[in-house]
């Protein structure tokens, strides 16, 4: 086990946190694609949702760690037709807080010190899934440093 590193749970409590300390955006999710669609959950928009996909894992030369996700930011538009385009703006602005929010923390937090998000791509949604959301998924690589040697082997009991 490489104690250095932060763990996976530690990476995902971090985003939402962010999620939840943000004012616009009312539930955060984590899992599968099947456990996006708010009809098969107990989901209010605004949605923030973590999707952990294939990741490139440990880097010997760099000694860093990534995890990569799709980061989905949805709402479902309320009566007009214009407001999918506020939707989109508003949603695109929570991925980039929540990306601020990742790497640099509030001022009070020590943890981002260890973390380093980076978005790839992002791509808009337009009436996704079975809510009708709009929003956006970006593409986003989590790296981590962290010492990957026997040093930190376990040995005994391990819980």
């Amino acid at each position: 086990m490489a104690y250095g590193f932060i763990t996976y749970k530690t990476v995902v409590d971090y985003f939402e946190a962010a999620a939840n300390a943000h004012q616009y955006v009312q539930t955060f999710g984590h899992g599968g694609i099947d456990q996006l669609d708010a009809k098969s959950q107990n989901v209010a928009y605004p949605y923030v949702f973590l999707r952990p996909i294939t990741s490139p894992g440990y880097n010997e030369d760099t000694r860093i760690r990534t995890l990569a996700f799709e980061l989905y930011a949805l709402d479902v538009p309320k009566l007009s037709n214009t407001e999918p385009l506020d939707i989109m703006s508003r949603m695109e602005m929570v991925l980039l807080d929540i990306g601020g929010y990742f790497n640099w923390g509030p001022p009070s937090d020590n943890q981002t010190e260890g973390f380093d998000l980076t978005f790839s791509s992002i791509i808009p949604t337009l009436e996704a899934f079975n809510d009708r959301a709009y929003g956006w998924v970006a593409n986003i690589t989590v790296d981590t440093k962290g010492t990957y040697d026997y040093c930190d082997y376990p040995s005994g009991s391990y819980v």
